[in-house]
Formats: C-alpha cells, structure tokens, sequence
C-alpha cells in the first residue's frame, strides 16, 4: 500500500518543480500566443514518447480483449525503456479511436490496461487490430473538462473515468461549428491541416523550453509542460494540435497582457491531491481559485504536468 508520506512527497516535488519554472519572450501567431518556459536544471530521462515507441514497435495497444471495452486499452512494453502516454493524446484504429485519459508511464518489459474515451462515435467494428498515433491531441477545451470529470471520479471511486456522453456532444458541437461532417476528431484534424501545419512551424519549440503556457487571444487556455527539452520538444506538435484547432473553432481576438507569471502563481496556490498512478508514479491532481490541473511525478520528476482555467 503507497502510504500518505509517499503521496506528500509526490505532492512537493511536482511544488518545486512548478516554482522553478522561468518564463521566456511571449512569441505569438495568428490568435495564439505562447509564453515558453524554462527549467534550470531539466531531468531528461531515458523515456520514449508513445508514437516513438509505435513507431519502433518496442510498444503496442490494443483492445482488451476480441470483443474490445469501450473505456479501456492494452498496452504492452516489450521495449528496455519506460514508455510515456500522454493525457489526451489520439490513439487511431482497432474498433474505434481513443484519446487517453491521464498521463502514464508504461515500465519497460511490462503490461498494463489504460484508462480512455472514445472519439469516434457509432464505429464498433475493426479496422486494423492495433492503434497508431494519430499525432494529435484532444481539443484543449476538452482537455479540461475531461480532468474535472476524471478528477472528480478520482474522489468518487478511484477510477480514471471521463463523461463519455458529455466528450460526445463536445466532439459534435465543434465538428459542426468547423464544418465537419463526421464528429470523429481526426476528422476535423484531417480538414484543418494546412492551418495546423502554419502554427506548428510559427509556434516551434525553443532548444531549452520544457513547457508553454498558451493563450488564445488574450485570455490563457492552458499549460502543458514535461520533463525534458527533448520530451517537451517530441511532444509539442502534438499538443499544440488541440490549442490549434480551439482557436479555429472559437476564433479568438486581441493578446495577452499579463506576463505568464500569473497562471503558474495560481498554481503553486493551488490545493492538491494525489492518487495512485495508473502505472508508474503519483497522479497529482491541483484545484484553486480558477486553475485545475493535473502532474504525473515519478521518482520524484514531473513527467508531465498540465493546467487549465477553471470557471
């Protein structure tokens, strides 16, 4: 049994990490504009990001079993390396497309049933028997709200569960709003390409950033930062897909006034509590005065920590 103080030093560690944290030069692009942020002394671990270790085939997912479970996944590291799921990241394929519910670490050499929502309604049956990346990221504003639902499932039954139905209509209402006709989320990816291929040249990342903080017009939408420049660098086209293609939908207007300084002061203010992980590692979740947010920490390394404005 993982005990209190355990919890309490996951709790810390992801604290001073977050307080380390140094924002750089806002660069802006269209209606977003990204704070980087800066570690001073960045813990690269030998990780692979999910679509690396796909890619290598050292890791796979698949359906749980032949008649498959909606809100759960097998995944198998067959690899010597720990592999690292992402919060929201797309998986395509198998009997439909997941996007995954919380970050994870899949140790090397090990199994492991993750927790997902579907982003792909009314396909039941296969297309392949193994999920690729798709390279993209739930819409942001999604993102969020599927931390609340998860969190709150978190104190209800420890379970990472989402509002599958509410993902749905979320899914629905900006596929419609973007002139989509399937509500499927790579397929409002798939329309908006060459929109998406624009940010992710403006926004790169910087040699040293291991995090942003992003706004869309003036107001902030969300923070995403990982371990490493490395990992931050792999990861950040993905995740800037979802701020993307929220900023297509809501069309914002005008730039942010504050210095990013803000967002990461509420944070540090924040109250947290800290969960199991699915697999490797604490699952921190943060709540305050209008910021939620969730960290990953293992051996004492944020692997992966997100916020959002909350209300």
């Amino acid at each position: 049994m993982t005990s209190k103080a355990v919890f309490s030093n996951a709790a810390d560690s992801g604290r001073r990490w977050l307080e380390s944290l140094q924002p750089d030069a806002p660069v802006a692009f269209r209606a977003l504009t990204l704070v980087p942020l800066r570690a001073p002394a960045p813990a690269d671990r030998p990780w692979l990001l999910l679509p690396e270790a796909l890619a290598d085939a050292s890791a796979e997912i698949s359906e749980v079993s032949e008649r498959g479970s909606v809100p759960t996944l097998h995944v198998i590291n067959r690899g010597s390396r720990d592999v690292l799921l992402l919060d929201g990241e797309e998986l395509v394929g198998a009997k439909q497309n997941r996007i995954l519910n919380t970050t994870v670490l899949v140790r090397a050499h090990s199994t492991l049933e993750v927790p997902v929502s579907c982003v792909e309604q009314d396909r039941w049956q296969y297309t392949s028997r193994r999920f690729a990346s798709s390279a993209h990221t739930l819409y942001a504003s999604v993102r969020l709200k599927k931390a609340a639902q998860v969190h709150a499932s978190l104190r209800r039954s420890e379970s990472f569960s989402s509002d599958q139905i509410e993902i749905w209509r979320d899914l629905g209402e900006r596929a419609k709003a973007l002139n989509v006709e399937s509500a499927a989320m790579d397929g409002a990816f798939a329309r908006r390409a060459s929109e998406l291929d624009d940010y992710t040249t403006a926004l790169a990342p910087r040699t040293d950033q291991v995090g942003a903080l992003v706004y869309g017009g003036g107001a902030w939408w969300g923070m995403d930062v990982l371990a490493s420049p490395r990992l931050f660098a792999a990861a950040w086209p993905s995740i800037l897909s979802g701020y993307v293609l929220d900023a297509l939908w809501r069309q914002p207007e005008g730039r942010p006034v504050e210095s990013g300084k803000e967002p990461l002061t509420a944070l540090l203010g924040a109250s947290v509590e800290t969960f199991p992980g699915v697999g490797a590692g604490d699952d921190c979740r943060f709540t305050g005065a209008g910021i939620l947010g969730a960290a990953l920490i293992v051996d004492g390394v944020v692997a992966h920590a997100m916020a959002f404005p909350a209300g």
